[in-house]
């Protein structure tokens, strides 16, 4: 009786612990870019007669998108964490200023 009591204790425990089923690597940084792309932020700094022709990592959280001779980097900021809800990252894109040489 006392190990079901303590089997049942565990249980409670763990499911009470937060949990996340994040996205592998690979299909993180795949969320991150096609989230750059979809931007309509990202898209009007370099205006309609500027394409996107490459987007750089940086490091984490912060890609540097270029378009000829401007550059803008954009951050991927993580949104609040709503309690009780698994699942990938919940993120949005951030920006910056257009710099052109």
């Amino acid at each position: 009786m006392r190990s079901i009591a303590l089997l049942f204790a565990s249980a409670l425990l763990l499911a009470a612990l937060p949990t996340e089923a994040a996205l592998s690597p690979q299909y993180q940084r795949a969320a991150e870019l096609r989230a750059i792309l979809d931007d309509s932020e990202v898209v009007d700094r370099f205006g309609p007669s500027r394409l996107i022709e490459r987007i750089e990592f940086v490091e984490d959280d912060l890609y540097r998108v270029f378009s000829g001779p401007c550059h803008l980097d954009v951050r991927i900021v993580d949104k609040p964490a709503t309690s009780g809800i698994v699942g990938p990252r919940q993120f949005e894109v951030v920006p910056g200023e257009l710099v052109c040489e």
